[in-house]
C-alpha cells in the first residue's frame, strides 16, 4: 500500500501537464532557408506576412494572400513527429519536408 499511493501520484504528476512538443507550434525552416511561425492560429509565413489560418493542434492551413505568388491556394501542413511536419502547396502538390529550426544557443 505503501508503494500504490506514490506511484499514482506520479502518474497524476506525468498527465498532468501537456507534452508542448506534441504541437505544430513553433518555428520551422525548410531546406532553401525559408522560415515559418506557427502560434495557434496565427502563422507568420516565410514572406514576413502574419494572417490567420485553420489550427489543429497537430496540423495547420491557410489561404494564400492576394499579394503572394499562388494567390488563393491553399498551404497544408501536417505534424509528424517533434521535429518534422509536411507542407503541400495544394491538393496534388509534392510535400515538402519542413523541420523544426535550430538556433545556435538553443
Amino acid at each position: 500500500m505503501r508503494l500504490i499511493v506514490p506511484a499514482i501520484a506520479a502518474s497524476f504528476l506525468f498527465t498532468a501537464f501537456p507534452a508542448l512538443a506534441d504541437a505544430i507550434d513553433g518555428e520551422w525552416c525548410n531546406d532553401i532557408g525559408q522560415q515559418m511561425e506557427i502560434k495557434g492560429p496565427t502563422i507568420t509565413i516565410p514572406s514576413g506576412t502574419t494572417l490567420k489560418g485553420n489550427y489543429d493542434r497537430h496540423a495547420f492551413s491557410y489561404l494564400v494572400p492576394a499579394d503572394e505568388p499562388n494567390a488563393g491556394a491553399t498551404i497544408s501542413m501536417v505534424l509528424l513527429s517533434e521535429d518534422t511536419m509536411h507542407l503541400k502547396h495544394g491538393q496534388n502538390a509534392a510535400v515538402e519536408v519542413w523541420n523544426r529550426c535550430k538556433f545556435l544557443g538553443a
